[in-house]
Parts: C-alpha cells; structure tokens; sequence
C-alpha cells in the first residue's frame, strides 16, 4: 500500500475538503484525487461520499480512518530508525532508575551521549523491584537500581544511599531514634506501595531499636515528607538521596545518621545477560570505559 495515499486519505478526512487537503499537502487537486481514487482502487469500497460542496468519510471510511493511522505510524516509526541507522545510529538504549541514582545517573547520560550518539536514551522511572521484572521481560535494557537478591542480574555497586531521621531544626531534644518514643512528634513513613523496600528496611530499623513513636503518618512522596517535617509537624525517615534536590535554605531540618545494617545499601547498574541486545552490552561497556568506580563509592 502507498503510504503518500494514505496520507492524502488522511488529510481528506480531516479537511473534509478537496481543495484546502491539496493545499495542505503542497500539490493539486486532481493529483490528490487521483491518489483518493487509487486507493479505493486497492480496497475495493469508496472512503468518500462526494457532494458538490462537501466531501465526508463513508462508513466504510470511517472503520478505515483508525486503520490507516495505525499504518502511517508504523511506517514513520520504520523509516525513522532506517534513517538512524543511515546516520549510523544503533538504536535505542530503555534504562529504569530510581531516585537513588539520579546524581549518579545525570553524571553519566550526558557523557554516553556526547561521546556515543548512536544510540537515543529512553529513561524510565520504575522502584528497584519492578527493573528486575523489566530487565528479565524485556522491558528495559539497563537498570540503575538498588541491589537486590536477585542472582540473575548482573549487577555492578557504583555508589550507595541510606536512611536517614529527619528532625525539625528547632527540636534538639530529638538527636537519635531512641528520642522519637519520648517525643510528642509523629514519625512520618513510606507506604509499601512507595517501595517494599524502604518499608522493609524502616521496619527492621524500629524493631531493633524498640522504637515507639506517638503515631505514625504514611505518605506516598519524599517532598511531602520532607515539607511535614520543615513544618515542624514530624520526624521521618526517608532516603537521604531525596534530600539533594533541595537548596540550603530549604533545608530546615537536621540529619540524623542511623546505624543499622538495614539503613544503608548499594546502588548500581545492573543488566540481565541473557539473549542477544547489542545497546545493552555497547552502553556497559562503554560505562566501564568512562568512569573510575572507585570514585563513586
């Protein structure tokens, strides 16, 4: 199927007029008619019902409309990668990450991208838990994620976050976990649907700590939490990786370290090595060619 009829039908059905569609595609009317007529030819029914004065789809056209868009994207979609690979493009690069990795990650994109332009990057915002399912299904080609049990991955540490207690600045009675049960202050918590592990991790901490504070407040989102406690309203316990987006005047809290096992993990680039992906392997590589791990422990 020619896919300039198609965007003639196209175009006709969306002017619904012969002279302003031929107009639009910068030819004639009778040469747009005719690319109309040929592809009724091919399908073998009228797309139009002609009037003097107005032209509207015909039923058949009207089933056909979706169709045909679905057609014209596809073939862009295919001409655009032939026209990367042309240019000697490879492809496209799919990476998931976290918000554990955003510094690390906005270090290395830009770098990858000016010295390798063959490949575009698609970024994908998913939890540490749903890149290792993207990674085994598919779905993404490289996972900037927190290390997890999964042995199937292939998983390189290039940096690390950790929990952290969030205080209002002007409470200095509180300077650690055992304060929070004598407190008079909630304790803010993720919620297991922000991330199991957080949740997890955060429960280990307070059970070891026989930690119990006057409430607990679930939220969903590190800037809420964090707004709470500028507020004075609360204590959290939050990732200290969402603590970079702010500047120091925004920061009207003090940051408490806490010492458990549970409280801090490793944060890396991790791939399923299964099957054939050239964009993965080239962008691994080329990660281990540009950077000196060591820095970013």
């Amino acid at each position: 199927m020619n896919m300039e009829h198609l965007r003639a039908f196209l175009c006709l059905a969306e002017r619904g007029n012969f002279s302003d569609a031929a107009r639009d595609m910068g030819m004639s009317q009778p040469s747009l008619s005719k690319k109309i007529r040929r592809l009724e030819d091919v399908l073998g029914a009228d797309l139009f019902m002609r009037t003097t004065h107005q032209t509207s789809l015909s039923a058949f056209g009207r089933n056909f409309l979706d169709e045909a868009r679905n057609l014209l994207d596809h073939s862009n979609r295919v001409m655009e990668r032939g026209q990367k690979l042309a240019r000697g493009r490879a492809g496209t690069i799919r990476i998931g990450f976290t918000f554990s990795v955003m510094d690390l990650l906005t270090t290395i994109l830009p770098q990858f991208s000016e010295n390798d332009a063959r490949f575009d990057i698609v970024l994908e915002d998913m939890s540490s838990g749903e890149q290792e399912h993207a990674l085994k299904t598919g779905q993404i080609d490289v996972g900037f994620m927190r290390h997890g049990r999964n042995e199937e991955l292939n998983f390189l540490s290039l940096t690390h976050d950790n929990l952290v207690l969030l205080v209002p600045r002007d409470r200095h009675d509180i300077v650690g976990l055992a304060d929070i049960s004598s407190s008079n202050l909630p304790l803010v918590r993720f919620k297991k649907t922000f991330s199991y592990g957080i949740y997890d991790r955060t429960e280990q901490i307070l059970n070891a700590s026989l930690v119990q504070p006057a409430y607990t407040l679930w939220f969903n989102e590190s800037l809420s939490v964090i707004q709470v406690v500028c507020s004075g309203l609360a204590c959290a316990i939050i990732h200290r990786s969402s603590l970079s987006i702010l500047s120091e005047t925004e920061k009207n809290f003090t940051v408490h370290e806490i010492r458990h096992p549970s409280a801090r993990w490793e944060v890396g680039m991790a791939t399923y090595d299964v099957g054939i992906n050239p964009a993965r392997d080239i962008f691994r590589q080329k990660i281990f060619s540009y950077y000196n791990l060591e820095k970013f422990v």
